[in-house]
């Protein structure tokens, strides 16, 4: 697991709303755009979401630390392209103020063939996904 993804956003909210919203499968279903979510939020539970684009998405989670820092393990996304995985998700929240610096990293993105193209194709999608989510969270 040498190669990743890492970025972060600043979120005007505090950690414990920003996490919150990582695993209420409502608010899931808004930022990730997803047709459906399914989180059990507990060490070993599931993190598995049905994307509008047709892909999957799921993995364990492996470390659930409210208002700091949420671990997907075993995390494959399925798609047009086929399979890819095991990988690790890590979201860390860092307070910063009035509201906290997200951290999201996706580590073992070279587990499969053509692994440069997955990487930059998976950075695009979390940038999107944590905008969206940050406009979800402050409501903007």
């Amino acid at each position: 697991m040498d190669n990743f993804v890492a970025d972060a956003i600043y979120i005007d909210a505090h950690p414990a709303r920003v996490f919150e919203a990582l695993l209420d499968p409502e608010e899931v279903l808004v930022w990730l755009d997803a047709d459906s979510v399914f989180i059990d939020p507990r060490p070993g539970g599931v993190f598995k979401a049905q994307r509008a684009d047709g892909s999957t998405v799921a993995g364990a989670i492996a470390k659930c630390e409210p208002a700091e820092r949420l671990e997907i393990e075993d995390y494959f996304q399925d798609g047009p392209d086929g399979r890819r995985g095991p990988m690790k998700l890590a979201f860390t929240l860092e307070p910063q103020g009035p509201g906290v610096w997200m951290t999201v990293r996706q580590d073992g993105l070279d587990a499969t063939p053509n692994w440069e193209a997955f990487a930059h194709s998976t950075r695009q999608e979390w940038v999107l996904a944590t905008v969206a989510l940050k406009r979800h969270v402050e409501q903007i």
